[in-house]
C-alpha cells in the first residue's frame, strides 16, 4: 500500500467548504480590525508640546539628548565671531533651499555646567540662487525661542561651485560631528531650530503637535486580528483532521468479507 493509499484522498467538498468559511472569517475579522486601526488614528487625543524651558533644564552641553529631542527650549547667548554654515540640497514646501546654523556662544550662567559652551542654532531658510550670510553681527546678544531636534549623519561633500557669503561656508548636512571641527567646544549633541527667523533667513515651521492613538480602538483592532488568525488555524487543523477519507485497512476488508459469506 502506498503513502498516498494510507493517508487516504482529499475530500474535497470538505476542503473547499473549509476554506470559504475560513476565507469569509478572516476576511470579516481582518476588515473589522482595519476599521478599529482607522478609528484608533482618527479619534486619538491630539498632544500639544510642552511649553518651553530654559536650556540647562532639558540639556546640557557635550551631554547625550536622549529625551530632549523635541524639547521647547529658550536660550540667551551671543552669537559667536565663528563662520556660519549655510546647508544645502534642502527643500521647504517643495522649494529648492538652504539652511542657515550658526554658532550661538551660551554663557556660563546659562549652561548649569559652570562654562561656556556652543550650541548649534538652526536661524532659518532661503530659495537656492544667490548667497547669503547672517544677518546679526558675531557678538550680538539674542534670545532665542525653538525647539531641539537631532542633528543629522555627516554626508558627502556636495558644495555649490559658487563661493560662499562672507562669514560663511558650505555644508552637506546639519551635523554636529561636521561643525565641531569649525566651532569651539564643548558642543551641544543638539541643534535648536530657531522659532525668530531674521530678515533674510525664513524661519522653519514651529514644533506641530503629535496624535496619540486611540489606545481602546487600537486594543479592539488586535482582538480582531487575533480572532482571524485563530478561525485559521482552527481551519487548517479541521482540514488536516477531517479532509481525507480514511483508507480501508486489511482488517475492515476481512470483515467486510465475512458479512457477506
Amino acid at each position: 500500500m502506498t503513502a498516498q493509499d494510507t493517508r487516504g484522498s482529499l475530500l474535497w467538498g470538505r476542503v473547499i467548504a473549509a476554506v470559504l468559511v475560513a476565507a469569509i472569517a478572516v476576511g470579516v475579522c481582518g476588515a473589522l480590525g482595519w476599521w478599529q486601526w482607522s478609528r484608533a488614528s482618527t479619534t486619538g487625543r491630539t498632544v500639544q508640546p510642552d511649553p518651553a524651558v530654559p536650556l540647562a533644564e532639558a540639556l546640557a552641553p557635550a551631554a547625550s539628548a536622549g529625551t530632549a529631542y523635541g524639547r521647547q527650549v529658550t536660550v540667551t547667548g551671543t552669537w559667536a565671531d565663528e563662520d556660519a554654515a549655510v546647508v544645502t540640497g534642502r527643500e521647504v514646501d517643495g522649494v529648492a533651499a538652504e539652511m542657515l546654523v550658526r554658532a550661538l556662544t551660551v554663557p556660563a550662567s546659562a549652561t548649569g555646567t559652570g562654562e561656556e559652551a556652543t550650541l548649534a542654532v538652526v536661524v532659518g531658510w532661503r530659495p537656492e540662487g544667490d548667497v547669503a550670510g547672517p544677518d546679526d553681527a558675531p557678538g550680538t546678544e539674542v534670545s532665542i525661542e525653538g525647539y531641539l531636534r537631532a542633528p543629522e549623519a555627516s554626508a558627502a561633500s556636495s558644495a555649490p561651485d559658487t563661493a560662499p557669503a562672507d562669514g560663511t561656508f558650505w555644508a552637506s548636512a546639519m551635523a554636529t560631528s561636521e561643525l565641531a571641527q569649525h566651532w569651539p567646544a564643548p558642543l551641544y549633541s543638539a541643534l535648536l531650530v530657531s522659532y525668530e527667523g531674521t530678515d533674510t533667513w525664513t524661519a522653519l515651521e514651529p514644533l506641530p503637535p503629535t496624535t496619540e492613538l486611540n489606545f481602546r480602538s487600537a486594543a479592539y483592532a488586535l482582538e480582531w486580528w487575533l480572532f482571524g488568525a485563530f478561525a485559521l488555524f482552527i481551519t487548517v487543523r479541521w482540514i488536516r483532521d477531517n479532509g481525507r477519507a480514511h483508507p480501508e485497512t486489511p482488517d475492515d476488508a476481512s470483515d467486510t468479507r465475512e458479512d457477506q459469506a
